[in-house]
């Protein structure tokens, strides 16, 4: 007998078997063929979509500047989007001594769509969304480049050596997590497919624009992202691309004359630092002021930013020994919302089960792998409707507990980004956030 028969062999519609199928097409129940389903005879509208150039005003080869993309009126939507940027170093020349330094060039970046801005990701949220969001083969990528290691002299994209400061040019992209991020499998089935992004149809009358602030490296060195720069500046060159997603006409037609608008639900983060205290014990003890979080909200981000580098060619213990959280509670209305959750629990298994990672890096010469992101789940699965809205509380503090090796460098702040969703409604031509 072939095994493909024995389920129907054994069959006689009882136990879990028969809960879970039938050999009737006429039974009761909700029935569905694997073999001939929705997934066979759905139809989407007609779209269509690329990759493209969104333009650039204002000096965009001068780090410590901005530079703001304006997004083009032909579109219908914009999805995702990455950023490229190119460093080309000066006669002094620095050294990357953070696994993402290159990306601190980046001080913060605005969405706005009108006078509104809906959404301000700063250093530490794109680090977070992309630690968590990206599968653990693209998040090598990212790193990898972002940390100086991608070789611009050859075609092959090959990876050079890190702790030396003797090229000449630095080359990363970085995909930005504004309200187009979409966490879910990439392969998804046909009826399943999905496209977030800003629906710039809906909106024809309002001009929407991404606003890109850019650190110095003498900014950078204060940081501790790079070492050996002085006050010296490198010329950049920033790129922005994003997926430009074209409607057919009568869905087009549609979305600007339903009336009284339609609402659709976006993701959106909102952001929190709090400075190291200056305790000299090796355990710090602190409570970040939350309030301001709005967000109907699946997560928040936790991370911890200290002076510790990168070992460079040789392994240096005092470099590599990093602080890290114990524990976080999170209190709503000076309610405790699960108890006090240890930090390894919030960097493993628990963040795979919201349907996040939580990646981490290490190279040859730094075995130790440095995690600084952590993930304080507040709902079941990622973006899911066992969210907490967190404009219903008055007071929201998070009280968390790092602890400072005796050999590692200082402890200098910790930062926490919410992950959530809010309602953009599209009406009479314009876009607006008014719900929470």
């Amino acid at each position: 007998m072939s095994g493909a028969t024995a389920a129907h062999a054994s069959y006689n519609g009882s136990g879990t078997q028969g809960l879970a199928v039938t050999n009737k097409i006429n039974d009761t129940g909700d029935i569905v063929s694997v073999l001939w389903n929705k997934d066979k005879t759905t139809k989407q509208l007609l779209h269509g979509s690329a990759i493209i150039e969104i333009p650039a005003s204002g000096d965009s080869s001068r780090t410590g500047s901005n530079v703001i993309f304006t997004l083009n009126s032909d579109m219908d939507c914009i999805g995702d989007l990455f950023l490229y940027v190119r460093l080309t170093q000066g006669s002094t020349k620095f050294t990357v001594t953070k696994e993402y330094g290159l990306l601190n060039l980046i001080e913060r970046v605005e969405f706005q769509c009108g006078t509104q801005i809906w959404q301000t990701l700063e250093f530490a949220d794109i680090l977070s969304l992309n630690s968590t969001e990206l599968t653990e083969g693209a998040y090598e990528k990212f790193i990898l480049s972002t940390m100086g290691m991608e070789d611009t002299s050859n075609n092959n994209n090959r990876y050079r050596p890190i702790g030396t400061s003797s090229f000449d040019n630095y080359v990363f992209c970085v995909k930005l997590p504004l309200l187009t991020r979409n966490v879910g499998p990439i392969l998804n089935n046909f009826s399943n497919i999905s496209e977030g992004g800003f629906l710039t149809a809906g909106a024809p009358n309002q001009t929407v624009k991404i606003k890109i602030y850019t650190n110095s490296v003498a900014n950078m060195l204060g940081n501790n992202m790079v070492s050996g720069a002085g006050a010296n500046e490198s010329i950049m060159d920033l790129k922005l691309y994003g997926k430009h997603l074209i409607m057919c006409n009568e869905e087009r037609e549609q979305i600007r004359n339903i009336p009284g608008g339609i609402a659709k639900r976006v993701k959106l983060t909102q952001y929190k630092e709090e400075l190291a205290n200056t305790s000299s014990s090796n355990i710090h003890t602190m409570e970040i002021d939350c309030d301001h979080f709005s967000l109907f909200a699946s997560h928040l981000v936790i991370q911890i930013f200290d002076s510790s580098e990168m070992s460079g060619s040789t392994l240096s213990t005092a470099q590599n020994n990093s602080c890290s959280l114990l524990e976080a509670d999170l209190k709503l209305n000076s309610t405790s919302f699960c108890g006090k959750l240890i930090g390894g629990l919030m960097t493993g298994s628990l963040p795979e089960s919201l349907g996040v990672y939580v990646n981490g890096i290490y190279t040859l010469t730094d075995p130790r792998v440095r995690t600084f992101t952590y993930v304080f789940p507040l709902a079941n699965k990622t973006f899911s409707g066992s969210g907490v809205p967190l404009n219903r509380f008055d007071n929201i503090r998070l009280a968390v507990k790092v602890h400072h090796p005796a050999a590692s460098s200082t402890f200098k702040k910790i930062t926490v980004t919410c992950v959530g969703e809010t309602t953009a409604v599209y009406a009479n031509g314009a876009a607006s956030i008014s719900m929470y």
